[in-house]
């Protein structure tokens, strides 16, 4: 099934773009004028090239006066299709049908350069033949040269190196946002991702990122089915990426807080074998219980410092001391988020130290 998502964000030139100086053009797209960028309209692509809701057809212009034909399958099936270098050759074919009945053949004498383009994020590697002459059964040498032959350009989503991944790409950053499988690597990407888009100033690529981010997280079961997720109004990658943080340090925050009493409760158990072991266990579950609390009050410290400063972390280190109200902690780990200044954050935590007593 095609990704309407997936097709909004190459529906932005910049997009496409980055599409094809980092991947599919990367070793002569020097040759390409990328203000010339634009998709092709609906009058002219014609019903037959409008079929699939995940295709799309781009031109851009040579530094000359020749244009680039860059036809876009975008490819979510859960099988690889072993025909598609004849669907490519197909397009290719109407699209030069199109070009003909356009005059553009009898007003240049030659018809324009296609490059095709497979988008695909399967689970499942590529393997499908991208040269048509590869389905081919040619008899003999003497037919060879009388069958068809087209190539076509297919980037893996999944199987994309990082060392292939060009810096300062939106593309790349998509790749990476599709192949982080730990919160603290979807942190990151999301971040280069938010620095990206803010250097374009692009509304309409912003919104479509957005989109793009709310399917992936709700098909991930971040998110409800229903629209009226706090998600479904954002308008701002900022507050995208406040909310999307907020939801991962509490997952780190109860993730430490397991691991901490789990950690602790298996240290006092074999201390406490030693000691006596029913005086030992419950020794134990204290040890563990306080140990987890200790290394939650540290992350906490530790998120405070890498938004702010170390001097908040400290001082949160000194106003947390003591504490060990779970709820009180993860309130503590949400205002790290929401507190715009380091001293609002240490005001909100003095003030409820101040009314507990």
């Amino acid at each position: 099934m095609h990704d309407p998502a997936y097709k909004l964000l190459f529906s932005r030139p910049r997009m496409v773009r980055d599409l094809l100086d980092g991947f599919a053009a990367r070793s002569w797209s020097g040759l390409l004028d990328f203000e010339s960028l634009a998709p092709l309209p609906a009058s002219f692509v014609g019903r037959e090239l409008q079929q699939r809701h995940g295709d799309l057809i781009w031109r851009v212009r040579f530094r000359g006066d020749r244009w680039l034909y860059l036809v876009l399958l975008l490819e979510f099936q859960s099988t690889v299709d072993p025909a598609m270098a004849v669907r490519i050759l197909e397009y290719t074919a109407l699209l030069y049908r199109r070009l003909v009945d356009h005059d553009v053949l009898r007003e240049h004498g030659a018809l324009t350069p296609v490059l095709p383009v497979v988008l695909y994020n399967g689970r499942r590697r590529w393997t499908a033949p991208v040269d048509v002459t590869s389905l081919l059964a040619a008899e003999s040498d003497t037919l060879a040269r009388y069958q068809p032959s087209q190539r076509y350009y297919v980037l893996d989503v999944a199987r994309a190196a990082d060392a292939d991944l060009p810096a300062g790409n939106l593309v790349s950053a998509l790749i990476g946002l599709e192949k982080t499988r730990d919160a603290t690597g979807l942190r990151g990407a999301l971040k280069a991702l938010f620095d990206l888009l803010r250097q374009q100033k692009d509304g309409a690529l912003t919104r479509a990122f957005l989109t793009w981010l709310r399917h992936g997280l709700r098909h991930a079961g971040r998110l409800p089915a229903d629209g009226d997720h706090p998600l479904a109004q954002l308008r701002e990658t900022q507050t995208m990426l406040e909310e999307t943080v907020r939801e991962w340090t509490q997952e780190w925050l109860e993730q430490g807080r397991a691991q901490g009493m789990e950690k602790g409760i298996e240290q006092g158990r074999a201390q406490g074998i030693e000691q006596g072991r029913a005086q030992g266990i419950e020794q134990g579950r204290a040890q563990g219980i306080e140990q987890g609390r200790s290394e939650e009050r540290a992350l906490l410290c530790r998120q405070a410092a890498r938004k702010f400063d170390t001097g908040t972390a400290e001082g949160l280190a000194a106003a947390l001391a003591g504490v060990t109200d779970p709820d009180r902690l993860a309130r503590v780990g949400d205002w790290i988020i929401e507190c715009a200044t380091a001293s609002d954050l240490l005001d909100l935590v003095h003030g409820e130290n101040g009314s507990v007593g």
